[in-house]
């Protein structure tokens, strides 16, 4: 039961993160979420961008660990979609646009699961077999751990912007 509530917690953490991002647009000018930061390789909307483009390799794994036996769960390399996509070209609000439709498509299929549907699993090259409840925990560290970079970045940027 312990592993089930945590999920669902996870889930509505899943849920928040574009509001969140929809805040910290507003917190900072958009020339800010261009600007590369000097030791930086990705801008904070090219961030986004690969929050979007990552959502729909996540909604992809849910749907194929809820539908097929032993699924076997794509990897992609994110330097050469970054390139691909270009990225680079991804107005902000484009980015966060894309991230927030992927992701309540993915949302609507989580929410709907039963605890035997999230305990269902996949193969992924890298970790081997995981759950859909690992999945959820996995996609939440990722939006984690990018929205921090974002957030740094941004903050970085202004600081830099202030000095000039």
């Amino acid at each position: 039961m312990a592993d089930l509530l945590e999920c669902l917690i996870q889930i509505k953490g899943l849920r928040e993160t574009c509001t969140r991002l929809e805040e910290m647009l507003q917190r900072y000018p958009m020339r800010l979420w261009l600007q590369r930061p000097r030791t930086q390789k990705w801008t904070p909307a090219e961030i986004v961008a690969h929050l979007a483009d990552a959502e729909t390799f996540f909604g992809v794994r849910v749907r194929l660990m809820l539908t097929a036996e032993h699924a076997f769960l794509p990897a992609f390399e994110q330097e050469r979609l970054a390139a691909r996509a270009r990225y680079s070209e991804w107005p902000p609000l484009l980015a966060l646009a894309r991230f927030r439709t992927r992701r309540e498509e993915t949302l609507e299929l989580l929410e709907g699961c039963s605890a035997d549907e999230l305990a269902r699993t996949g193969e992924h090259p890298r970790r081997g077999v995981i759950t859909v409840a690992d999945l959820v925990a996995i996609m939440l560290a990722h939006d984690t751990g990018h929205f921090g970079q974002a957030r740094e970045r941004l903050a970085l940027a202004a600081e830099q912007e202030r000095e000039t």
